[in-house]
């Protein structure tokens, strides 16, 4: 039956303490995230009740109301009510509003949270999140590309693989551009003018220098040049400095020439202050970090894998995964591939296929009708989140069976060396391009995953009476 999001956004509204409770709403992948005026007010069981939500979650200074894939339907519908007319929406609406600040760091201090660990999750999320759409389909058609040539559909000398290449590398050589956009929001900086930066960043004559036989120089100081296209941590940190350069300017110039005369000054401070210092710090720490999880998973791949499949869960009920996305990110930049994620390659599948058996054994009519479309989402959409929150998180035998399961899933890929040269979604639609990118040993780990975790989760399920 389809879900009534108009009556969604008005319960939940109604139980998050009232519109005049709501200082700001945004959203991301899976969750609506209010900033409250007083946490105190939300009726978290309340809240948990209503019919489309899975989970209520108080992270990072914001209360965060569990949807699923259908976030967007329940945040155009609350922003759909009049009285949203007055909230601040979008992806980074609390970053240009002061009152919001105080209350998301007011928040925190309430909850007694690990501010700090909050806090980068929450970066992340907001960096990453907006153009993850883009990055997976494109790492998708990357992924049917390689299986195209594979099996002779697609010659890499054709015309018709250049142009599709270029559709799906344009977002993984330009990603200091994208990033620009949401770290420039997040930070408070000019985020258009963060974006000229990264655009000069892999300006061809610019990237042409790192090649150059003659040493290059700025102003007579000398010149560490690295690789920018694909790279992520030099333009993060860059907004960040941007943004801290822009505030100070402002104490001191009339407001009148500010808007002219602030972009001038980043665009002849900031970008050769990257090139300079920040460029060459971050590539340092990047591969140092790089080498360090590398050499942990050489030393002992077993644990180190199978930790990693078997946490991913967990990871996912606390938000806690994003932190490993600038990671992940990194590895492409510096090493070309990645061999993080690729140890989780089976996890959506296990939760899918414990969450179907749940399906097959539940006699509840509204366990079935919830577990049946979570397992569906998981399956087909690699969209998780329903079935943990709304399905195995209650039922912890079967979720922990379910993790230990993906645990060996994990560790398998580990010894194997499973890698990954392009981010994309994992998921039965993408089947193909997985065994064309991962290699024959994650189709193992996924096949593991799919029938062990749905073998122990039917034996252990049992139904509440």
């Amino acid at each position: 039956m389809a879900k009534d999001y108009n009556l969604i956004a008005n319960e939940v509204i109604k139980n998050i303490g009232g519109a005049d409770n709501v200082k700001a709403l945004t959203h991301c992948v899976t969750r609506l995230r209010f900033v409250l005026k007083d946490t105190s007010k939300a009726d978290k069981e309340k809240l948990e009740s209503i019919d489309g939500v899975m989970k209520v979650i108080e992270a990072g200074g914001q209360t965060q109301v569990v949807i699923g894939q259908d976030v967007t339907k329940a945040f155009d519908a609350v922003m759909a009510l009049p009285e949203a007319a007055v909230w601040q929406s979008g992806v980074s609406a609390e970053e240009d509003d002061a009152d919001v600040k105080d209350i998301v760091a007011e928040n925190k201090k309430k909850a007694k949270k690990n501010v700090l660990g909050d806090k980068f999750v929450e970066y992340v999320s907001a960096i990453f999140t907006p153009f993850m759409g883009a990055f997976m389909g494109a790492g998708l058609l990357k992924g049917f590309l390689v299986l195209f040539v594979t099996i002779g559909l697609l010659s890499k000398e054709s015309s018709t693989y250049t142009i599709l290449y270029g559709a799906a590398d344009g977002v993984f050589y330009f990603l200091p551009i994208f990033i620009a956009y949401t770290a420039g929001k997040k930070f408070g900086a000019q985020h258009f003018v963060t974006m000229a930066i990264a655009a000069a960043l892999v300006y061809p004559n610019v990237v042409a220098l790192k090649g150059a036989e003659e040493a290059v120089t700025y102003l007579g100081l000398p010149v560490k040049m690295i690789s920018y296209t694909s790279s992520v941590l030099p333009i993060i940190v860059a907004a960040y400095v941007q943004a801290k350069w822009e505030k100070l300017l402002k104490k001191i110039m009339p407001e009148v020439i500010s808007g002219i005369i602030i972009p001038l000054l980043d665009l002849i401070v900031i970008f050769p202050l990257v090139l300079l210092v920040v460029g060459p710090v971050t590539d340092f720490v990047g591969t140092g970090l790089a080498k360090v999880i590398e050499t942990g998973l050489n030393t002992v791949p077993i644990l180190a894998g199978f930790a990693m499949a078997a946490l991913w869960p967990v990871m996912i009920i606390f938000g806690v995964h994003w932190g490993l996305i600038p990671i992940c990110m990194n590895n492409y930049a510096v090493l070309g591939y990645d061999y993080i994620l690729p140890l989780t390659v089976g996890t959506n599948f296990g939760i899918a296929a414990a969450t179907f058996a749940v399906f097959l054994r539940a006699k509840n009519k509204k366990l079935r009708e919830l577990s049946g479309a979570a397992a569906v989402s998981a399956f087909i959409g690699g969209v998780t989140e329903p079935a943990i929150y709304g399905v195995l998180l209650e039922r912890k035998k079967v979720f922990a069976a379910m993790c230990i399961i993906n645990g060996i899933g994990g560790a398998l890929c580990a010894v194997m060396h499973v890698t990954r040269d392009v981010q994309m979604s994992v998921n039965a639609l993408t089947l193909p391009a997985i065994y064309a990118v991962y290699g024959g040993w994650a189709i193992v780990a996924i096949a593991i995953s799919l029938a062990g975790a749905f073998g122990v989760s039917f034996v252990t399920f049992k139904e509440a009476k």
